[in-house]
């Protein structure tokens, strides 16, 4: 009986040895699936910081470089530029050098006038 019992082990390990060999291994998957997305996040920080360099050479520039007005303007058409940027009426008045006053009733004029 213990032969019996003996011999089934053995075929039973031939078996399973067998099996394993064509089985696929769940650790190399793993393994590529994680050299895939390290190979990704790698490529995505290569193209974060390039555009972050690019927008560090554009800050570094001066405002000069960037910004070559071809006409001056008046008061007027700078408040509303301004405006029109998104700054307050009062960072607009401190900017410009103007009581507040004066820069809500310029802008209102000139919202006015665009409207027609």
């Amino acid at each position: 009986m213990t032969e019996y019992t003996i011999f089934a082990l053995i075929g039973f390990s031939i078996i399973l040895l067998f099996v394993s060999f064509f089985r696929k291994d769940r650790v190399k998957e793993i393994e590529e699936q994680l050299d895939q997305l390290t190979l990704s996040t790698m490529q995505e920080i290569y193209q974060i910081k390039k555009r972050l360099k690019a927008l560090e050479e554009e800050l570094l520039m001066s405002e000069e470089d960037w910004i070559k007005p071809t006409h001056t303007y008046s008061k007027q058409e700078k408040i509303f530029l301004l405006y029109k940027q998104g700054l307050s009426n009062e960072q607009i008045a401190r900017q410009i050098g103007l009581p507040i006053e004066e820069v809500n009733m310029i802008i209102q004029r000139m919202m006015a006038r665009n409207e027609k």
